[in-house]
């Protein structure tokens, strides 16, 4: 009797199971020993095909339903699937383009971002698409720092000791030089650095009522950034769209499942927990996606479905996650391209909001 290779028989195997995988995505159907002779391992027999599936169904990477019929993925074999991604898939060029078109002409105001790359995520997924920011009201203030973008355009970040960062873009009806907002943002530092955002907050606002106050100038940009920090005491931010469509067409079986899903995710504190873990382990791992099949979500109730997310970052500060909830047979190649091209874009929309001019000082008060 011929003995295989350990790695041939190994390669066989993985082969076999990768399109098992791919056919289930696209039939939603078991699949059986005889399909896979026709069409994925020709010339090997029917009976080395069954002892190959026999094996990844003991290994825990198949399953059968029906003792009469054909296997279907577990979450391990999903799991498998998805690092054998390992290297992101590129999504054709004409899509790339759609994409890019449509994404410039939703995304004309930054203040708008994080709606529109929601219903973005969710119109090209068909599945549900969500940004997330975390709440920072109770966190202490590491810096608040103005980064000019363009003449009349700010951006205020303020970072956290959890490294967690907000970010409020601006508009004013005059133009303030950098070096002036590099003086702003360090005496501003110098106040409020180590200071919970409620202390913060008082503080800046005692010196802003002052008569003697040096930056007279800029205080109409220091009022708004005082309002908006006024607003972190549920700062935490979910824009979530597509629901719905994950609703429709799905099956009897299916439906109480995600019945209780969208229950989770409407109550959103359990999901936003969730989101703030995945943020807290990619900052640990310095990774930028993360996927979660099935169990491995942690939630019951996400026990049918994959969350495939990314950070999003202002140079190499997170500020939050985007991605996409979808069933566990989600074509997780071209989803994973989706979810990072977005990211990517959501990330140069904000770091290029405006082309700076190459001298930032031309602005003087």
């Amino acid at each position: 009797m011929r003995i295989l290779k350990p790695e041939i028989a190994k390669e066989r195997e993985d082969k076999l199971l990768r399109w098992v995988i791919e056919e289930f995505v696209d039939t939603r159907r078991p699949i059986g020993s005889e399909l896979i002779a026709k069409n994925a391992l020709k010339g090997i027999s029917s009976a080395t095909i069954r002892n190959i599936m026999k094996k990844l169904e003991d290994d825990g990477y198949l399953m059968q339903p029906h003792t009469s019929g054909g296997r279907v993925p577990t979450d391990k074999a999903y799991r498998f699937y998805v690092d054998y991604l390992s290297e992101t898939q590129k999504i054709a060029a004409q899509e790339k383009t759609r994409i890019q078109h449509e994404y410039d002409e939703r995304m004309a105001e930054l203040d708008k971002a994080m709606v529109q790359t929601s219903r973005m995520l969710a119109a090209l997924s068909h599945s549900a698409g969500f940004v997330y920011t975390s709440n920072i009201s109770e966190q202490t203030v590491t810096r608040l720092d103005f980064i000019p973008l363009a003449p009349g355009h700010i951006l205020a970040v303020l970072v956290t000791d959890t490294g967690t960062v907000k970010n409020w873009p601006f508009r004013t009806n005059y133009n303030i030089s950098a070096s002036r907002l590099r003086i702003l943002s360090n005496f501003i530092n110098g106040q409020i650095s180590g200071l919970t955002l409620k202390q913060a907050e008082r503080i800046l606002w005692q010196h802003i009522d002052s008569k003697h106050n040096e930056f007279n100038d800029v205080m109409d940009l220091a009022r708004r950034v005082l309002n908006e920090m006024g607003g972190q005491e549920n700062s935490a931010e979910l824009y979530l769209e597509g629901i719905g469509q994950m609703l429709a067409g799905i099956t009897d079986a299916d439906y109480e499942d995600m019945r209780q899903m969208v229950r989770v995710v409407e109550e959103r504190k359990k999901f936003t927990h969730l989101l703030e873990e995945k943020m807290q382990s990619l900052k640990d791992t310095g990774d930028k996606m993360s996927i979660s099949i099935g169990a491995e979500n942690q939630i019951k109730e996400f026990k049918n479905l994959s969350i495939i997310s990314s950070a999003y970052k202002v140079g190499d500060k997170t500020i939050g996650m985007l991605g996409i909830i979808g069933p566990k047979h989600m074509e997780y190649t071209r989803m994973i391209s989706l979810v990072n091209f977005i990211s990517g874009m959501l990330e140069n929309t904000i770091n290029n909001w405006g082309a700076l001019p190459e001298n930032t000082d031309s602005g003087e008060e």
